[in-house]
């Protein structure tokens, strides 16, 4: 069932309704000195403690998890998590295409009010807009309507402390929650994606809702000089594998590698989820730090792009992070040769990185956007190619 049938207003109302009772009577009986001290709840915060406060104990047994539950992660296409205490955390995992329990959204597991709550949670974390992408993004990639391949995984306890909801598909690992203490921006590494001409896109990303991010990039290499393109275009191979010497478009061309990548594992990085920090003296690319101030505005406005789809209180996560570690200007920018999709000057596959920074933009031959963004490289995080 899609939960865009619900009526809009109905559904705001029953929102706004529902996060009112959530928070209202804690809020309501904190002394008057905690609450001058207290900072007041995210939008974020408030929808997922709304959507936990909805579900019934045999729904909490299936999909509500202890902050720190482990799993050893065995992969067909779709994963199968089993418990393991000496495993990956499951919060921290991020994959272009999962369901993080086998609950679907859409399905009878949650009623069209908990669906209208998990469409709250989207849009908490999301500026206006992108929540309606994001439903047509699953339409395109699946044919099926939101919910039909999307499902979700709430840890810790919302309301007490640190908690998380992760809500994953096809194309798709999102998050929402509270941790005052944690490392990475968003909560943790996420992803997206989009192919809405097919497997193999259309030279120029038509209708594609993540393209115009790699539009404004482009612009920074057509204003760079020779020797700076030369510096920011890596001629070797893209982080994504196709045998030397095959028909470069080809579906049986394609082999990837799909094992886990856990933290601690040597670093692969001809592997597209290979989205760990490495040392800076590894980063390919032209530093933004030798940039002219013309050509770091650009990349200024690149940047701006990338985090357009995301509130603003997420938006300021990955500016303290990129703060922290330097700013831009500890980071690199390189173009991908290999896989572009058209002679038209235009790079489909590119990558913005540095310290505890990690934006990559694979375009080639569909989008798919790897994001991990961290105030310390020691974040925790887990890939794999779904």
């Amino acid at each position: 069932m899609n939960p865009y049938a619900i009526d809009p207003a109905s559904r705001r109302e029953f929102i706004k309704a529902s996060a009112a009772a959530a928070f209202g009577g804690a809020w309501a009986s904190c002394p008057l000195v905690g609450l001058a001290e207290a900072a007041p709840p995210t939008p974020a915060e408030i929808a997922v403690k709304a959507l936990y406060e909805t579900l019934s104990e045999p729904q909490r047994k299936e999909v509500c998890f202890d902050w720190d539950y482990r799993v050893d992660i065995q992969y067909g296409r779709k994963p199968l998590t089993i418990p393991d205490p000496n495993g990956v955390l499951l919060r921290t995992h991020v994959s272009n295409a999962w369901l993080i329990t086998p609950q679907l959204i859409g399905s009878p597991f949650y009623s069209d009010d908990q669906r209208a709550l998990i469409m709250g949670i989207l849009q908490a974390v999301l500026n206006p807009g992108w929540p309606e992408k994001l439903v047509q993004q699953a339409r395109d990639d699946t044919g099926k309507p939101w919910g039909a391949d999307q499902s979700l995984a709430i840890f810790g306890t919302p309301g007490s402390g640190k908690f998380q909801c992760v809500i994953t598909g096809f194309h798709l690992t999102l998050r929402a929650g509270s941790d005052p203490g944690a490392q990475a921006a968003f909560g943790g590494a996420i992803t997206h994606g989009h192919q809405p001409t097919g497997f193999y896109e259309d030279v120029g990303h038509p209708g594609n809702i993540f393209w115009p991010q790699a539009q404004v990039a482009n612009k920074v290499y057509q204003i760079l000089d020779g020797k700076q393109r030369t510096q920011a275009l890596f001629t070797g191979p893209a982080p994504y594998f196709v045998p030397p010497g095959a028909p470069d478009r080809p579906q049986k061309a394609l082999k990837i590698d799909r094992s886990l990548i856990r933290a601690g594992a040597p670093r692969d990085d001809t592997r597209e989820p290979e989205i760990r920090f490495r040392p800076p003296s590894q980063i390919p690319g032209l530093p933004i730090g030798e940039m002219s101030h013309d050509q770091k505005e650009a990349v200024q406005q690149t940047l701006q792009s990338l985090v357009s789809p995301y509130r603003k209180e997420y938006q300021d996560q990955v500016m303290s992070c990129l703060k922290k570690q330097g700013g831009l200007d500890a980071c690199r920018l390189v173009f991908y040769q290999q896989r572009a999709l058209a002679d038209n000057g235009e790079w489909d596959i590119w990558r913005l990185e540095g310290p505890a920074f990690v934006w990559y933009f694979r375009g080639s031959p569909h989008v798919h956007i790897w994001i991990h963004v961290a105030d310390d490289p020691t974040a925790p995080v887990s890939s794999y190619f779904g």
